[in-house]
C-alpha cells in the first residue's frame, strides 16, 4: 500500500467513526432534554421532571408552598438512590416509563405537556383505580403476600413524605411542637393553620 492510499483509508476510517458518533449523539438529542435547577443523582434529567412534575400536581403550591418550592423532587431522588436496591429501582424507572406511556396513550401528550387541569384529571383517576395496599404496621407486611405497591402510590407517598417531614413545613405551615416538653392541655392556636404535637 502506497502512502497515499494509507492516508485515504485512515481519512475515511476517521470520518467513519465520526459520523458514528456524531449519529448517535443526533438520535439521543432528538428527545428534548428537560431543563432541570437542580442536577439529580439517581434519575435522568427527562425523568427527575416528570418526578417533580407529579410531585408538583400532587402538592400544588397554593397560600402553601409546593412540592416544588420544599425541594420534594430532590428529596425523592436521592431517597430512590439511597434506600432502594437495584430491583426496587428498576422496578420504579419500569413504572415511570409506563406511566408515562399510559398518559400519552390516553391524552396524546407527554405528561409534562398537559395542561394543570389534565394533570391533575390523570393523576385523581390514577389514584381511584389504584389496587389496595397490603396491611402493614411501621413496614413489617401483616399478611401473606400483600399486593405489591404501585409506582404512583410509592411516589405519591415519598412525596407527602418529603413534603411533611421537611423543617420549613414543620416550623412554619404545621407549627410543630417538638416532644418531649410539658403538657398543656389548653393552648390557643392564634390562627395557625394547624397544630401537631
Amino acid at each position: 500500500m502506497n502512502r497515499r492510499d494509507y492516508i485515504k483509508n485512515t481519512a475515511a476510517a476517521l470520518g467513519l467513526s465520526l459520523v458514528g458518533v456524531s449519529m448517535s449523539e443526533i438520535l439521543i438529542s432528538c428527545k428534548e432534554q428537560a431543563k432541570l435547577d437542580w442536577k439529580p443523582v439517581f434519575f435522568t434529567n427527562n425523568q427527575a421532571a416528570l418526578i417533580a412534575e407529579i410531585a408538583e400536581t400532587i402538592l400544588p403550591k397554593t397560600k402553601t408552598p409546593g412540592a416544588k418550592d420544599m425541594g420534594v423532587p430532590q428529596f425523592i431522588d436521592v431517597m430512590v438512590k439511597e434506600t432502594m436496591d437495584e430491583a426496587g429501582q428498576k422496578e420504579l424507572v419500569a413504572g415511570l416509563d409506563a406511566f408515562e406511556k399510559d398518559v400519552e396513550l390516553q391524552y396524546g401528550h407527554s405528561f409534562l405537556k398537559l395542561s394543570p387541569e389534565k394533570k391533575i384529571e390523570c393523576i385523581t383517576k390514577i389514584d381511584k383505580d389504584k389496587p389496595r395496599s397490603g396491611l402493614s404496621m411501621w413496614g413489617i407486611p401483616l399478611e401473606n403476600d400483600p399486593p405489591k405497591p404501585t409506582f404512583f402510590k410509592t411516589i405519591k407517598g415519598l412525596t407527602l413524605f418529603g413534603f411533611y417531614t421537611s423543617e420549613d413545613i414543620g416550623k412554619n405551615i404545621l407549627v410543630y411542637d417538638p416532644v418531649p416538653g410539658e403538657f398543656q392541655g389548653c393552648i390557643p392556636l392564634n390562627g395557625q393553620n394547624a397544630w401537631t404535637e
